[in-house]
């Protein structure tokens, strides 16, 4: 057989110069992560981390059914009193495990983040070898993002995974964009980070704005029109980005909006604008921003973190210890506009951290937070220090004495001797942290000194390794998780409810609400979110973005504290509530101790179930009550809060007066409405409003219909939130749509006997498709015509 060609040679070395990083990956995330993959135990967490079992799996199980029942994510009722899903469509494609069924997303989470891993450090990789770093630097740095404390911290919070992965893109695109002129995978990336939520298209920009200018400068030097010229291209290709992602970021605007966070109404704007621009944290938020780049660990792990705020709260800027290391030596020999560059970079990872008003900024004062933050300055510090790494490979020579200095500062860090450090620092981190800087130093004195670089560095990447599996261990796999023993147990959200809601459904296919009292997540905070797993319809919610109308509804029955945001998020709905729950369609009832529903005269027990016990609420009333009587807002305010439940059991709640007058629904006053409620008990008002509510003929998630007897003009009150996308129908003609009760969904219609139909589809959809269609075809068009652009000085 004869030799191959010189080209075949080269072909196939480049194969596996690229292959070689992703093999590395994959054994450095089988090693971190080797409990999951094959031990016992799942990437759900019972401990701080167990958003991952009260917020993201009940997401992800809930998208797993609803697109096998209903399709596209949109309206559901499992959510609180019904919510909007699309806002979490954007799942779909970072959260792949949504596509599984059920039972297969628990042990699939591992394998997510692995391929997460994989990716973000692939691209990274690239993006290193794009900058023209040696091999053996762009491997370690790719190993260091992917072992990075904010990665990690992604096993439990998901989303930080997803924001690496995104974020890396977007570097990795905007380097080609300005090195190579390939726009078209800047419009790409910008529309892949839209994926996270149109708030983090706003990072994105923010991102951009100081990246590529900084590379531009670096690249031409200060030519100001210059820079500004060859910025506005790009500044198309990222806004063409916005647009073709907009069907999935503009729903999600309007949802983020359309809740308390987005609306302002428990904005933190107000006090952190009002925050000095020069002040100063606490003594605790010096102590964790100085030593959690050292490990993310070294405060504690989990529920044991003895830093600044909490475990994820805090700065999660461990990047490899390497990084902190030789970050300096990035200056040494540097061009001079390379160095204000790097200078720069520094101030803006010291300055918003010690003067937080600067942190507030960057996110547009909506929170006293790192996250985001953390992730872009571990991109610029790896990113940086592989440069003096590179160099260091490539024969250029240390500064020993920085070297040195740098070594000595940061084990001073660790051994200040200041006695709160000390108390909260782990000891076996700190000693580990401490021979891993000595090793690292000594190498890289050694390598220069003695020639032997290469030995030295590949010394170096396997020292790097090593650290990265034995401190990501303690992130990811010293914690309380779920074994894979338990899913196959009648334990947490395998239990007794899973019997008791498919006995319910077998034998009742009406529309109604549970109250369930005994939360089965098993984490030690409470999973409100016990309907998107079980299946039925419940009242509360936990999400970062309840709907809007919603909360205010909640508030305005006092069954919310108002005006607090911690609740607003922590939604119990209307649990114990005996009338706001039976105003609500509450049938039946799932509860620990049966003492207060025995002795209750509106509930009947039916089974138990283990430890619970099943009650069916005899004056259940169905979805969708009318009301031919109206009360203002500005009244039904003004009543005590107990009088304020058992008015809705009587009348309509209006904006105001004009409001029901425009409508023809006769007014009440209170005086007159507390003479009623005198005379007339409780089970007579069940029953006038059980005669006059909706019969339903048919029911789905985003499709109701039913039918209607009535005397007068009345509105028909369905008991979920108001929402911009429902639309309904009297006889096949629209009726007016409105807000009542002070959030839920109101139907004006006529007297007589009517067929009434209601819709719902995502506001601003359509729009957000016919955008994303637009910037589709702009982008095949133009890039067509003009694949790459041409930046000049």
């Amino acid at each position: 057989m004869g030799q191959p060609s010189p080209g075949a040679a080269a072909s196939g070395k480049k194969r596996s110069l690229i292959l070689l990083p992703g093999v590395c990956l994959l054994l450095l995330g089988l090693l971190i992560f080797r409990d999951f993959f094959f031990g016992n135990a799942v990437l759900l967490y019972k401990d701080i981390g167990s958003d991952s079992l009260n917020d993201y799996y009940p997401c992800f199980v809930h998208l797993s059914d609803y697109i096998r029942q209903e399709g596209f994510p949109s309206w559901s009722f499992y959510v609180g009193m019904g919510q909007d899903l699309y806002y979490l469509a954007g799942y779909l494609i970072l959260e792949p495990v949504s596509w599984l069924p059920r039972e297969l997303i628990a042990p699939a989470l591992v394998y997510q983040h692995l391929a997460k891993l994989l990716i973000a450090g692939l691209l990274f990789f690239q993006f290193l070898r794009l900058r023209g770093l040696a091999w053996p630097a762009s491997l370690l740095g790719s190993l260091f993002l992917a072992g990075s404390g904010y990665m990690c911290m992604g096993s439990c919070w998901y989303t930080l995974a997803d924001e690496v992965v995104c974020y890396t893109a977007l570097l990795l695109a905007a380097e080609k964009a300005v090195k190579r002129g390939n726009w078209a995978v800047l419009t790409l990336a910008v529309a892949l980070v839209g994926l996270l939520g149109s708030f983090h298209l706003y990072l994105c920009a923010l991102f951009l704005v100081l990246y590529v200018p900084a590379r531009l400068y670096a690249r031409f030097g200060w030519q100001p029109r210059a820079i500004f010229r060859n910025s506005l291209p790009l500044a198309g290709a990222a806004f063409l980005g916005v647009g073709l992602g907009a069907v999935m970021t503009l729903p999600n605007l309007y949802a983020l909006l359309n809740s308390p966070r987005g609306s302002g109404t428990t904005s933190f704007v107000s006090t952190l604008t009002s925050f000095p621009v020069f002040g100063l944290e606490s003594h605790l938020h010096y102590l964790t921003a100085a030593l959690r780049p050292f490990a993310n660990d070294a405060l504690g792990t989990a529920d044991e973190f003895q830093g600044w705020v909490n475990y994820l709260e805090a700065p999660i800027t461990y990047c490899g210890l390497l990084c902190v290391a030789i970050f300096p030596q990035v200056f040494a020999g540097a061009p001079r506009r390379h160095r204000i560059i790097y200078a720069l970079f520094v101030a803006g990872i010291i300055i918003p951290t010690i003067f937080p008003w600067f942190r507030y900024l960057f996110w547009g004062f909506q929170g006293d937070y790192y996250r985001t933050y953390s992730l872009f300055s571990i991109l610029g510090l790896i990113s940086l220090s592989m440069i003096a790494f590179s160099r260091f490979i490539q024969g250029r020579a240390l500064n020993l004495w920085v070297l040195a200095a740098t070594t000595l500062v940061l084990l001073g860090i660790l051994y200040l001797p200041i006695a709160d450090l000390q108390s909260r620092l782990k000891p076996d981190l700190k000693l580990q942290a401490t021979i891993f800087l000595s090793s690292y130093s000594v190498l890289l004195a050694a390598g220069q000194l003695l020639k032997r670089r290469m030995v030295a560095t590949w010394m170096i990447v396997g020292l790097g390794t090593l650290e990265l599996i034995r401190f990501d261990q303690v992130t990811v796999s010293n914690r309380n998780t779920v074994s894979k023993q338990e899913l196959k147990e009648p334990t947490g959200y395998n239990d007794e409810t899973v019997a008791a809601v498919r006995d319910i459904k077998a034998g009742d296919n009406s529309f109604f609400r549970l109250t369930k009292l005994r939360h089965s997540g098993p984490s030690a905070w409470t999973s409100l979110n016990d309907a998107m797993i079980f299946g039925y319809y419940g009242s509360s919610s936990y999400s970062s973005f309840n709907n809007l109308n919603y909360t205010n509804f909640l508030t305005a029955v006092d069954a919310m504290a108002p005006n607090s945001e911690t609740d607003t998020r922590w939604s119990v709905g209307l649990l114990g509530n005996l009338i706001l729950s039976m105003f609500a369609g509450e049938k039946y009832a799932l509860v620990p101790d049966p003492g207060p529903f025995q002795t209750a005269a509106q509930y009947e027990f039916v089974q138990r179930y283990g430890n619970d016990h099943l009650f069916r609420n005899k004056m259940f009333l169905p979805l969708g009550l009318t009301f031919d009587q109206s009360l203002p807002e500005e009244e039904f305010r003004r009543l005590p809060g107990d009088e304020r439940q058992q008015v809705l059991l009587g009348v309509v709640v209006l904006a105001d007066k004009e409001t029901a007058g425009q409508h023809g629904i006769s007014q009440v006053t209170i005086s007159e409405l507390e003479q009623q409620m005198k005379v007339t008990p409780l089970p007579a008002i069940v029953e006038k409003r059980r005669e006059s509510a909706l019969n339903l003929t048919s029911f789905r998630q985003t499709n109701i219909e039913g039918s209607v007897r009535l005397d007068r003009k009345s509105v028909l009150v369905l008991q979920t939130p108001f929402d911009r996308g429902w639309r309904a129908w009297q006889d096949g003609k629209p009726a007016p749509v409105l807000k009542a009760d002070v959030g839920l969904l109101g139907v004006v219609l006529d007297p007589g006997e009517h067929k009434v139909e209601l819709r719902y589809r995502t506001p601003l959809l359509r729009l957000a498709l016919l955008i994303t269609l637009a910037s589709g075809l702009i982008l095949a068009a133009v890039w067509w015509r003009r694949p790459r652009i041409r930046l000049r000085a």
